[in-house]
């Protein structure tokens, strides 16, 4: 909790609002963080969604000794589905929402400007201004791995949404052909047989003896343990990122490949094996060698939040210097 209260100064909000939590970001017009929390998102009706984001909402400006009133803009992450221009959750599925306008009704319950984008489209405009704040770059693709796999795009410095707002929809490419069948029905997707949710299959169908549940950061877990079959899958995995990694440098030309989401927060467990296979790229190519550097493969710490760094970034009305924190504290 900040020491004094900003009575005076306006204050953006930033949104992450997912199928099982909705995170909140507060900072002012500075870019300096206010508060900062997270609580379980309500899907049942879209009415009850709202009193949820708003109770939310409440709770952040409450922390940080702020009104409603000093709200000057809203950006909010969302997955689905999204039209920015009318401020519609066309789809969100796990959000139980169908041609909803989202914008309108945070609008009307705040009395401020909301603005919305897709939740991994959001992210990378949060993993962008992460990696910028360390090196002044231009071209970027953002790669979420966690229950699925998506990408976003930054191209000359603004989000690259594509014809139809479908840019970077790398998890619903073929990566093996024949392979598991994706959520989207196609054989063999990225996302199909290197998502949080693939790593758990596997990990359930080399280790059956386990005792409880298996999830990807167990096979992560177990893999840094020394545990052989748990080794196997996350070189599996990561044969897979790596080109996946190869084929955003060399469709986008991008600076920087920056990974995020649930899946990545085994840390160097998860971004090892990668670096160690895009190497073994480069060995047997010269154009490899050239395009495929470890440097330009970024990891995010764990407790950045990209999604709501992306949805304030959304509602600032002019550019500023974010104080981007990864821990709060800086």
């Amino acid at each position: 909790m900040i020491d004094q209260p900003v009575s005076s100064q306006e204050i953006i909000v930033g949104l992450d609002i997912g199928g099982t939590k909705t995170a909140v970001l507060l900072i002012d017009r500075q870019g300096n963080q206010l508060s900062s929390i997270a609580s379980p998102t309500v899907i049942s009706t879209p009415e009850k969604l709202i009193r949820g984001v708003v109770s939310v909402v409440n709770e952040a400006l409450q922390i940080a000794q702020v009104e409603v009133g000093q709200i000057a803009g809203i950006g909010v992450a969302v997955p689905g589905l999204v039209d920015p221009m009318k401020g519609i959750v066309e789809l969100a599925v796990n959000l139980n929402l169908r041609s909803y306008p989202l914008g309108q009704a945070l609008s009307a319950e705040f009395a401020s400007p909301t603005y919305l984008e897709n939740d991994v489209r959001a992210a990378t405009i949060g993993a962008y201004q992460y990696a910028n704040r360390k090196e002044p770059i231009q071209h970027l693709a953002y790669l979420s791995i966690g229950t699925g796999i998506a990408a976003g795009v930054i191209l000359q410095g603004r989000l690259y949404r594509g014809a139809h707002g479908m840019a970077g929809e790398i998890g619903h490419v073929i990566f093996e052909p024949g392979g598991p069948v994706c959520g989207c029905d196609m054989p063999g997707c990225l996302e199909a047989v290197a998502s949080g949710s693939a790593i758990a299959r596997l990990g359930r169908e080399l280790i059956p003896e386990a005792s409880e549940p298996i999830t990807a950061e167990m096979v992560y877990r177990a893999a840094s343990e020394g545990h052989e079959k748990a080794i196997s899958i996350v070189r599996q995995v990561s044969h897979y990122l790596a080109r996946a990694i190869q084929l955003l440098i060399m469709t986008y030309d991008v600076e920087k490949v920056v990974l995020g989401g649930g899946v990545t927060r085994s840390g160097p467990t998860f971004l090892d094996p990668i670096l160690a296979e895009l190497a073994r790229l480069r060995s047997l190519s010269s154009l490899a060698a050239a395009m495929l550097e470890d440097e330009k493969v970024a990891l995010l710490p764990a407790d950045y939040n990209a999604g709501t760094w992306g949805a304030i970034t959304l509602a600032l009305p002019a550019p500023v210097t974010l104080s981007i924190r990864s821990d709060g504290s800086d």
